[in-house]
């Protein structure tokens, strides 16, 4: 069995995010959550869980719990956008990604050449260094262990479990650690007999099939290291996008015309892998000033190739005015249909 499955799961997502972008947060207790009497915690920072703060606590709860914390409503608008830029991290290795939340994801890297262990390690090392945000991450051969195996050593955690070492990890552990069992489901396992999954992986199958149905069954599997559930990338997606910042600011056309390319078949190669074409292309620019401006085009048929891409983001950019440097540049293709039309050919 091969270790292709890796779960990535942020810390304290959005407290670290506000802790990054405020140094003075840094070190001291962050809750986001809604305001008011009936607003839950959404994201506890480390500082604050030493005081017994958690997700989905009522935030009178926690005020109780940590009248020092910080306590901030949040930016949901800036999480999201955060997220979109883990996963482009992500979409550089493979393509079957299955988001579960903002700050988790599976990955499927079955297709890439490198070594899956290799890959995790520098996804999480790219998060660190291009993002300043922590991940903890789990590598397995199957999507339950994998999950499991990131909930070890957070924050910043990392774990490998093969298929030789799975049952020694998981027997010992208490039956909530299953995937998919909850409280009443843990109590009423316990009420069998059931306190550790060993007890499940050596025990009655039968009687967990009469008590849980066809789920009693998937609880023994589990038990056993074994998880069918493949990767599943959502639906196609509204567009495809790359950007990049420059490491120096530029108005030279030949210099950006070198970016677009290379942006051409970054988005050519995606559009590829997810067998997908699309009819707009967006040209993106942001100015030294931080200013930005975005160009568009859209055209009858339907393009994938980087070469079509790259001839109108090249006519886009001529209508771009270029009287203050520029720092970054980006493409997208949007309008998305699945791959099925002939190519248009373009001039």
């Amino acid at each position: 069995m091969e270790l292709n499955i890796i779960h990535v799961d942020m810390d304290a997502f959005y407290a670290s995010i506000e802790q990054r972008d405020n140094p003075k947060l840094k070190g001291k207790p962050v809750i986001i959550g809604g305001r008011g009497k009936r607003g839950v915690v959404s994201t506890a920072s480390y500082e604050a869980r030493e005081y017994g703060v958690y997700s989905a606590m009522p935030i009178v709860k926690a005020r109780q719990l940590c009248p020092q914390g910080i306590y901030l409503q949040g930016d949901h608008l800036k999480y999201r956008e955060v997220s979109g830029q883990i996963r482009e991290i992500f979409y550089r290795y493979t393509e079957l990604v299955e988001p579960l939340a903002l700050d988790e994801a599976y990955l499927d890297v079955k297709g890439n050449h490198k070594n899956s262990i290799r890959i995790a390690k520098e996804i999480k090392r790219k998060i660190k260094k291009e993002l300043k945000l922590t991940a903890s991450i789990g590598v397995s051969y199957n999507k339950y262990l994998a999950k499991l195996a990131s909930d070890f050593n957070k924050p910043s955690g990392f774990k490998i479990i093969s298929p030789f070492e799975a049952k020694e990890v998981i027997f010992p552990l208490d039956v909530n650690n299953l995937w998919g069992v909850g409280p009443k489901t843990a109590q009423r396992l316990k009420e069998l007999g059931f306190y550790k999954i060993s007890d499940i992986a050596k025990g009655d199958r039968s009687l967990l099939i009469r008590e849980f149905g066809k789920r009693g069954y998937q609880l023994y599997k589990l038990a056993q290291g074994e998880d069918y559930r493949k990767v599943t990338p959502p639906g196609l997606p509204k567009s495809l996008g790359k950007e990049t910042t420059f490491r120096y600011d530029t108005r030279d056309k030949g210099v950006l015309r070198g970016y677009l390319k290379d942006l051409s078949k970054e988005v050519a190669n995606r559009a590829s892998n997810k067998n997908v074409k699309g009819k707009t292309i967006t040209l993106k620019v942001k100015y030294e000033n931080f200013e930005e401006l975005s160009k568009s085009r859209t055209i009858e048929g339907n393009i994938s190739k980087q070469e079509d891409i790259y001839r109108l983001a090249e006519i886009l950019l001529e209508e771009v005015v270029l009287d203050k440097k520029i720092r970054l540049i980006g493409i997208t293709l949007s309008n998305i249909t699945e791959d099925g039309v002939e190519q248009l050919k373009l001039l």
